[in-house]
């Protein structure tokens, strides 16, 4: 990797908004930890840690949630991607700050409730999902994509999901009938700035045309995702990209679209995050929008990722 493959342009983007550049882009061409989170719906974390343990694998604890790990340094033996409890479907491995959104979730998620999963192949937030409610109520796990949709269903499968049902539709089309869900989680389609760390190539497609181009998708997911919405649902959005066009922006265009549509503060604590960015070119976002959250890289040695959770009250 070298720093000369990073888009002039992108630096200078993001250079007003981050804190430390330096840091910042000597973390970028940093290789990502290996993580996991154990998967309760088929077994126990005590059990889990103690057998690759067993196998010389050596794992550290997440401090912001008890069910994820990183694999340590002084690891050797099986790689985890080769163990048993990784193709039984005990653990998951996985990014960690893309278990965030569940994280975020997981005090809206009951056994009865309905949950949308707006683009939700490959299963990584899915299958989180339905640990997190029990294997419990019902997941509606939709995604686009035709070819993306056999992953899916491979992983709820493999992890013993059993109360999701999977859909292959464009959600901004999507249709229920009368009814509504009680969480909504848009994990947004994005031009992917913040997986650098695991796929460099992102930045040799990178450009600002892409960006608004996704901006406007976003605008018409999270808008449709707000209306399926009960009163008093609520809503996570979350990208894996810096950019405010598609995070702030965003956010700021359901506020200017949709009554009733509250920005929650979120607290995620043992994990540095950000406010979100008050102005960007000639667009000012409201108090609210700061309410939302940012994850930099070379904050927590973890992607980069943004989180916005949003409660449907009275219209």
């Amino acid at each position: 990797m070298s720093k000369a493959v990073i888009p002039k342009r992108f630096l200078e983007r993001y250079s007003s908004i981050v804190d430390d550049q330096k840091e910042f882009l000597e973390y970028l061409e940093k290789p990502l930890p290996k993580a996991f989170r154990v998967n309760t719906i088929k077994s126990d974390k005590k059990q889990v840690l103690e057998s690759l343990s067993e196998k010389g694998i050596v794992v550290e604890k997440v401090p912001w949630y008890e069910d994820a790990f990183v694999v340590g340094g002084g690891t050797s033996g099986h790689p985890i991607g080769n163990t048993i409890e990784h193709f039984m479907g005990y653990i998951y491995i996985q990014e960690l700050v893309s278990m965030l959104p569940g994280v975020l979730a997981s005090g809206e998620l009951t056994n009865k409730g309905l949950v949308i999963d707006v683009a939700a192949a490959p299963g990584s937030k899915t299958t989180h999902l339905a640990a997190l409610m029990g294997n419990k109520g019902c997941i509606i796990a939709n995604d686009i994509s035709y070819e993306r949709i056999k992953a899916l269903k491979f992983n709820i499968e493999k992890l013993g999901v059993l109360n999701a049902v999977v859909t292959n539709q464009d959600f901004r089309f999507f249709k229920l009938d009368n009814h509504k869900a009680d969480f909504i989680l848009l994990d947004s389609p994005c031009t992917s700035e913040g997986t650098v760390r695991k796929e460099w190539d992102v930045l040799s497609e990178w450009s600002e045309r892409r960006i608004i181009g996704m901006c406007r998708l976003q605008k018409q997911l999270i808008t449709k995702g707000f209306d399926m919405l009960k009163r008093g649902g609520s809503m996570v959005y979350s990208t894996c990209t810096f950019a405010p066009e598609e995070n702030e922006e965003v956010v700021q265009y359901l506020l200017d679209n949709r009554e009733g549509a509250k920005v929650e503060k979120i607290d995620l604590k043992g994990l540095k995050t950000c406010p979100g960015v008050e102005k960007w070119g000639k667009a000012e976002f409201s108090g609210e929008v700061k309410k939302v959250c940012r994850i930099w890289p070379h904050h927590n040695n973890t992607g980069g990722f943004f989180l916005a959770k949003v409660r449907k009250g009275v219209e």
